[in-house]
Parts: structure tokens; C-alpha cells; sequence
């Protein structure tokens, strides 16, 4: 049995927006059981209300953003990934801008730390659980630069909650890496919080365009690169399982099942949790209905 988590109090960050144009603060807040995550848009008429759904996500740049109307919650994965990582349910997170504040190191870390020192509480109702029956399975033909390539995720049956990243940029062979890692709490916070995200040196035009200053902080990754620069040899793969686990929460169940992401992005990571809704929300062979509450399955 997994009850549903919130957190104790009130806690804040401060970064800069997504699109380095302005400072962004983000207020995380208890929320009732069943509430699922809620974002509020404070600086807009009315606090309009945006709960994380996966058809509210939509993937127009280089990250993940819910749309309701004309109300925008901008870059949402790695605040969603800190959430999932330490198993949280039900917040607030309250805007005063568009944009989820990007921290200092683009990663997870500073919203991991800040959602434990507001403490952790459990709640008296059950979490819910998708289970993965059988492998699930999307993948998209393209290029990188003059060479065909192909990405593609997959979802196995898997007694637990386990990722997989494999980096491949068929160029750069010296960049290729892969990261797995077991979810829980303890393992997200050493192993995947921390990871930050990065860019190649031929991306930074185009990166600097988007986000401005906001990109001052990205690992930059040029010929001639060093791992000793980097937290963990294979940090790059580490930080898009990072963003795969965020984008996952869209799904706003647990996950057990093992996730594989080969050169995978947010447009795909969206592509299989749609699949996996679909799939799993009308598969009712085995002992379990694939979509469940944790009790009703034995647990």
C-alpha cells in the first residue's frame, strides 16, 4: 500500500524565466488528496487554475509546456521530475509569470531540495498505479544533421519503476552514453536531481534565441570536452532520463513499468504517454485492471 504525499508548508524559488526575459518565482503549497499537481497563475485576472494533464501538455520549442486556453505554464519538466522523483501527488504551485523558474544549474535539484525542507506528509488515500502489461512502443524517423536516425521509447512490464536513457548523436560517437536508474526517492536525489542539462556547441545560436540569459548556465558540449567537467561521466544521459521522468508525470500515475528512451525528446516522450494512456486505460487482461489504485491490486 502507497498513500498519496504532499508536503508540510509553504515553500518558494526564484530563478529566471524560461525565456531569460524576467526573474520567475515559483510558490509550492499543500494541496487535499485527490488534488493531483495545480498550477495558479496569480498574476492573471481571476488566478486561473491549470492542473497537470497530459492533453494540456504541448511541446513548441525545447521543453514542455500546459496550455489551457489562452493561460500558459511554460517549461514544466523539471519542477514535474523533482515532484515524481520523491513520489509527491497533490501541491499548488503558484505563478507570478508564465514560466516554471529555471535554477542556477538546470536541473532538478533545487526544487528536490526545497519540496524536502518543506517535509514530506503523507495522506490517508492510495496512490494510483499504471501497469505496464506488455511492451508499448513509439519511434520517429528523422536526421541529425546528414544522417538518418531513428528515436524511439519503450515501455516493458517491470516490477518496479525503472528508466533507461541511451545518447546517441550518430556524429558525435564520443557523445554516446546511457544512465538507468531505479525511481525512488533516495536514488532520483544521488542519482538524477543533480544532472544538468545540456546543449552542442552548433545548437547554441538557436538555444541563446529562445531563452536568452536564461541559457548562460547550460553545459555547453564542444570538441576536445572533458568528463571531469561533468558530475557524472555519463551526466548528459542522466538528464534526459531526467526530463523523461517529468514528462511522465504528465501522466499523473505511477508508473511500474520500465521505460527505455533511445535519442528520444519531449515531442516523443508526449507521443508514448498518450500511448500508454490509451493502451493501458482499456487493457483489462491479467489479474489487474492496468490502471489501478494500489490497495484494489493487492499491494
Amino acid at each position: 500500500m502507497h498513500n498519496q504525499k504532499t508536503i508540510q508548508q509553504h515553500v518558494s524559488l526564484t530563478g529566471i524565466s524560461i525565456t531569460g526575459e524576467a526573474d520567475a518565482r515559483a510558490m509550492f503549497c499543500p494541496a487535499p488528496p485527490n488534488t493531483g499537481i495545480v498550477f495558479i497563475r496569480n498574476d492573471l485576472p481571476h488566478r486561473p487554475k491549470v492542473k497537470c494533464l497530459l492533453k494540456k501538455a504541448k511541446v513548441e520549442y525545447r521543453w514542455t509546456s500546459l496550455v489551457h486556453g489562452n493561460v500558459r505554464i511554460e517549461h514544466t519538466e523539471h519542477a514535474l521530475a523533482a515532484i515524481s522523483g520523491l513520489d509527491l501527488d497533490n501541491l499548488f504551485i503558484e505563478l507570478e509569470q508564465p514560466s516554471l523558474p529555471v535554477m542556477p544549474d538546470y536541473s532538478s535539484k533545487d526544487f528536490a531540495q526545497a519540496l524536502i525542507n518543506a517535509g514530506v506528509v503523507q495522506q490517508p488515500f492510495d496512490q494510483e498505479k499504471i501497469k505496464i502489461h506488455k511492451p508499448i512502443i513509439v519511434f520517429k524517423r528523422g536526421r541529425f544533421g546528414d544522417v538518418k536516425n531513428e528515436k524511439l521509447l519503450i515501455a516493458l512490464p517491470y516490477d518496479g519503476f525503472k528508466l533507461t536513457y541511451i545518447l546517441d548523436y550518430p556524429n558525435l560517437p564520443q557523445l554516446s552514453q546511457a544512465a538507468e536508474i531505479n525511481i525512488t526517492p533516495d536514488t532520483f536525489m544521488k542519482e538524477l536531481a543533480a544532472a544538468r542539462s545540456f546543449i552542442i556547441e552548433s545548437e547554441v545560436e538557436e538555444v541563446v534565441k529562445l531563452t536568452g540569459k536564461a541559457s548562460s548556465n547550460v553545459l555547453i558540449v564542444k570538441p576536445g570536452f572533458e568528463h571531469g567537467e561533468w558530475l557524472w561521466p555519463n551526466e548528459l544521459a542522466r538528464h534526459k532520463a531526467l526530463d523523461l521522468l517529468g514528462d511522465l508525470s504528465l501522466l499523473e500515475k505511477r508508473i511500474i513499468g520500465h521505460v527505455i528512451g533511445i535519442r528520444s525528446g519531449h515531442q516523443l516522450n508526449l507521443e508514448l504517454c498518450k500511448k500508454i494512456y490509451k493502451e493501458c486505460k482499456n487493457d483489462s487482461f491479467g489479474e489487474t485492471h492496468a490502471w489501478y489504485r494500489g490497495t484494489n491490486a493487492g499491494e
